[in-house]
């Protein structure tokens, strides 16, 4: 499994050349889509999360990029066309992108911690989750933390918020172990990580195999850039 990480400077610029050739190294439907986004930031948000995407698989696999085809289940859960062999999961908040592949399923999320109502916790969280949450002395750092666990889940099962987040329950029995209830009983083959990236971010991943890299890769979206643009012989 590797887990990356790409930092987004919304203030740093893309000569339009450039961006262009970009967007032209992922599929014509979803250059349409990023063309029509309002703002910038969503549009380099999505850009380099399918760029990562990309070198991802490009890495694991050895496939050439115009090679990639991406397809979707039901709930709109992307997969690599005709390969079985190979999972991936990507999430973006604010200024990060983050990604994760394996061969077996999993799935990842990145959340910014900010001010919120918390009483939404009580139609998100289960009971025991809320609980906890009320218990801890900085409830906005707790909430994002289980927030972006759960979604982690959500998206290692692929069907979306149709599974509601109150069906099933996170709980830390120390720092470093971190399990799920379902039904009130302890899932033993679902496995979680959090890094630390940015102290005002919240990264969690969930997989189906305990085997979790030590650290996260980071990616300058100059790199990305390079390798796109100047690949690699």
């Amino acid at each position: 499994m590797e887990v990356y990480a790409v930092p987004l400077n919304f203030q740093e610029t893309i000569d339009p050349v450039v961006l262009e050739q970009l967007l032209n190294c992922v599929a014509p439907d979803k250059k349409e889509r990023l063309k029509r986004f309002y703002r910038r930031e969503d549009t380099l948000r999505g850009l380099f999360a399918d760029l990562l995407s990309r070198d991802m698989i490009r890495q694991k696999t050895g496939m050439k990029n115009e090679d990639i085809r991406f397809t979707t289940n039901e709930y709109g859960k992307p997969f690599l066309e005709d390969r079985d062999d190979v999972q991936f999961n990507l999430s973006h908040s604010g200024v990060w992108v983050v990604g994760v592949i394996d061969q077996p399923p999993v799935g990842i999320d990145v959340e910014q911690v900010q001010d919120i109502d918390l009483d939404i916790s009580k139609n998100y969280f289960s009971p025991d989750e809320h609980e906890d949450l009320m218990s801890k002395p900085d409830k906005f750092d707790y909430f994002f933390t289980l927030w972006s666990l759960k979604e982690s889940y959500i998206k290692i099962l692929g069907k979306g918020l149709s599974h509601p987040l109150n069906a099933f329950s996170i709980k830390f029995l120390n720092p470093e172990e971190i399990i799920i209830k379902v039904g009130g009983r302890r899932i033993d083959d679902i496995f979680f990580r959090q890094y630390d990236i940015d102290k005002n971010y919240k990264l969690g991943v969930c997989a189906a195999q305990d085997r979790f890299p030590g650290q996260v890769k980071r990616v300058t979206t100059s790199q990305l850039i390079e390798k796109f643009i100047r690949p690699q012989s």
